[in-house]
């Protein structure tokens, strides 16, 4: 057996079902590349475990999760260089994952790691250095990465006035604004004491807040909207839009209990009709016009306003919603977590028990993400780039958000 095997074994005798230890490990100060990956054939809470490892010692970025990690010598010894136009959405949703793992286990390990992610997402708004302006991702660096002239918008990446010597992306959109209501609504709700509570609340009223004195745009640190920040009612928009603000609107009276948010959630409804815009929400003609990130904003939407909203007529104006997005993942192949997600979701949410023998195979046989080795065209000072070859992973998100939401509502057994 060779070291890499000797290493995989002690991990995998490490774990228990309940919490593993995988999950309790600090992330490493400095940069050590983590190598470890579970077979496919290991049980389902390994895999998790092992991947949410991986995550942790690649992917972690003072609190955030990087969406990608290229390793050198393409990428730099911390995980600073790939795409990071997703970090944001994506720590959201590892917070998420970390709140549904510590509302199932109730171990104080899981909530520390929460606890210290909201600190990443808080960070996310200080380095922006706008209270309410909130950045994609950032980077501890002296000077630009290649990376910023080759994803995304190199425009979009500034100094840090606040924070000197970090670099942040801004330019947030919609789907972001979604990611960040789910993740501190979620985190809230299962995990957060009171301090955290406090605080998340705060960070909401500053985000939201921004949102709602803007007429319902996200502005950017320039006043400008930004370029997928629009829900505005003046403004044309598509109905998931409107769904998506509703949302975010009911969560920050949940959270916060002002008045403000309330208010502005009825006037969209009485004034605007944002509730009967939100029913159509899911595209289902021509197939063309569906993608599937829509379907996974809306059900984040769905889990917001099917859990706070108390009026029966909007009860069932959303539940309509729901049911038009359930024609169409009811039919899934479940080739993606997020398929798998909208079952479980729409179980816990309707009563109704739709997670059956194929879902079950489904999320038996979840993994996270495989390692790749590419050629980067880097950028150089002269104009010219230079071919590099260098591995690159993505992240297991998805993954365990998925599991730790079916191991939360009882629809996963732990011993998988």
């Amino acid at each position: 057996m060779d070291s890499n095997q000797n290493r995989k074994s002690k991990v995998q005798n490490s774990i228990s079902l309940v919490v593993p230890l995988l999950v309790l490990l600090a992330p490493a100060a400095s940069a050590q590349k983590n190598d470890t990956f579970p077979k496919k054939d290991d049980p389902l809470h390994v895999r998790v475990a092992m991947f949410d490892q991986l995550m942790r010692d690649n992917h972690w970025n003072e609190g955030i999760f990087m969406q990608q990690v290229i390793f050198p010598p393409a990428g730099t010894e911390r995980p600073l260089v790939a795409s990071q136009e997703d970090g944001c959405g994506v720590t959201a949703e590892y917070l998420a994952g970390y709140s549904h793992m510590y509302h199932a286990t109730k171990d104080p390990k899981a909530r520390e790691y929460a606890n210290k992610v909201f600190a990443g997402i808080e960070q996310l708004e200080r380095v922006t250095g706008i209270p309410g302006v909130v950045a994609r991702s950032f980077n501890k660096t002296d000077k630009p990465l290649w990376h910023e002239k080759v994803y995304f918008f190199s425009t979009e990446w500034h100094w840090s006035k606040s924070m000197p010597g970090y670099r942040w992306q801004g330019d947030l959109s919609s789907d972001k604004f979604v990611d960040l209501c789910y993740g501190l609504s979620t985190y809230f709700d299962l995990c957060a004491d009171d301090e955290h509570k406090a605080r998340a609340a705060a960070f909401i009223d500053r985000f939201v807040g921004r949102c709602v004195d803007h007429n319902f745009k996200l502005v950017d640190y320039d006043g400008k909207m930004t370029l997928w920040g629009n829900f505005c009612p003046d403004l044309p928009h598509e109905p998931l839009n409107a769904l998506e603000m509703l949302a975010g609107l009911r969560t920050a009276y949940h959270m916060t209990g002002k008045p403000r948010y309330l208010s502005a959630y009825q006037m969209l409804i009485e004034r605007y009709h944002y509730d009967e815009q939100a029913m159509f929400a899911k595209v289902l003609f021509p197939k063309e016009w569906t993608v599937p990130w829509d379907d996974h904003l809306a059900a984040k939407s769905y889990w917001q306003l099917l859990r706070y909203e108390t009026d029966p007529l909007l009860l069932n104006r959303y539940r309509t919603a729901m049911n038009r997005h359930w024609w169409d993942w009811k039919n899934s192949e479940l080739r993606r977590h997020n398929e798998i997600w909208y079952h479980m979701l729409y179980q816990v949410l309707t009563g109704e028990q739709v997670v059956g023998e194929k879902c079950i195979a489904a999320i038996k046989n979840m993994w996270g993400f495989d390692r790749d080795t590419r050629t980067f065209d880097i950028p150089q000072d002269d104009g010219t780039t230079k071919a590099v070859e260098s591995e690159i992973e993505g992240n297991s998100t998805d993954l365990f958000v998925t599991y730790w939401f079916g191991r939360d509502h009882g629809i996963i057994d732990p011993a998988w």
